[in-house]
This record gives structure tokens, sequence and C-alpha cells, in this order.
């Protein structure tokens, strides 16, 4: 296909690989995640299904954060290895709605898994947050990843902690229609977040 118009009306001679075609293959990838989403979705109850699957989106988005906000530093100084699930099955605890965990591999499971931590998203606790919404709530598990005198650990979140996520974001940042910052862009800067949070 080199140096040949795709299709009559196209002007452009490619070179190499067309933008155009890898725009539309992209579009066409997220599509068909949005499909099988959907389709798990609906057919879950009826099969018993208990779905999980490594998320090369979350993959992404881990490592994005991790290389942009200071405050994770631990993760890249100690090469800590994390891997990314989404699960299909929504998750509950005491009555609240679980939108991810982090959880730390034990260290029986090292033989077979290559990573030190697994984040979880629960898809169907995270349909409705927007771009903006998933990079703070990966933040958030990406915090419990610590070392401590025996080695690694989870972090419990603290007081001081859901306080400076709150007073970052508002305290409503996970919720419906919230328009919240891209941290990506801010590098997680504090003060360039108060006051956001707010309803479209």
């Amino acid at each position: 296909m080199d140096g040949v118009p795709i299709c009559e009306s196209c002007i452009i001679y490619c070179e190499g690989t067309c933008a155009a075609i890898e725009k539309l293959n992209e579009l066409y990838q997220e599509l068909r995640t949005e499909e099988k989403t959907s389709i798990i979705r609906a057919l879950r109850k009826e099969l018993a299904l208990v779905d999980y699957e490594v998320a090369e989106d979350l993959r992404e988005l881990g490592e994005k954060i991790i290389g942009a906000i200071p405050e994770l530093h631990v993760i890249r100084n100690f090469n800590i290895k994390v891997d990314y699930i989404r699960s299909y099955e929504p998750k509950r605890d005491k009555g609240k709605t679980i939108f991810a965990d982090c959880r730390k591999v034990k260290s029986a499971y090292t033989a077979y898994l290559p990573f030190d931590f697994i984040v979880t998203f629960y898809e169907p606790n995270t349909y409705h947050m927007t771009e903006n919404q998933k990079k703070i709530l990966m933040l958030h598990e990406l915090r419990h990843i610590g070392i401590g005198e025996r080695g690694l650990r989870i972090e419990d979140h603290d007081i001081e902690d859901f306080r400076d996520i709150l007073t970052r974001y508002g305290f409503d940042w996970n919720g419906f229609n919230q328009d919240v910052p891209d941290i990506l862009l801010a590098g997680g800067d504090v003060e360039k977040h108060k006051g956001k949070g707010k309803k479209k």
C-alpha cells in the first residue's frame, strides 16, 4: 500500500504507515473492548462468569501515573513490579462499593507471578468514571505500595491520606458527572487542584 492512496478521495501518498488507518484501528480496538465488556456484563449472571483479565490499558495508565507523580518515587526507585487486572465482577465490602484495590503478591505466588503487587479495577463499579477520575483512582491505589523494615508492604490509608485526596480533588471526586483535573498534566500538584472536583 506504500505510495498509493487508500481510496480515490485520498490525496495523500503515505510512505510508511498511514496515520488514518492507525487511528481507525485504535478506534476499532476501543469499540471491540466496549462491546466485549457489555456482552460479558449482560451474560455474566446467566453463565456464572467470574471474569478477570490482564488490562493493558490499565498498565499503560499505571506506568504513566508512576512516571509523573513524584510521591510514587518508591515504586520507581526500587523497581517494584506492578500488574493491572480488570474484573467484570462488582465488589462490595461491608456494604460499600469498592472501585479498585491493590494487593501484595504473597511469597508463594511469586514463583508463578513475576509481580510484587496487583491493582484490580472493578469494571461494573467504575464504568461511570471519566478518564481523569480513573487516573485519580489509580493514584489512590498505587499509594498503597510501600516499603517497611521487612520489605514490601501494603500501606493502609490513614486519615491524612484521605484528607489529602479530598483536598486535592474534592469530596465527590469519584461520583457521577464530576469535573476533576487531569493529574498527568498537573503532575499531582496539590495547589493546582484546590477547589476542583465540582459537578459539571
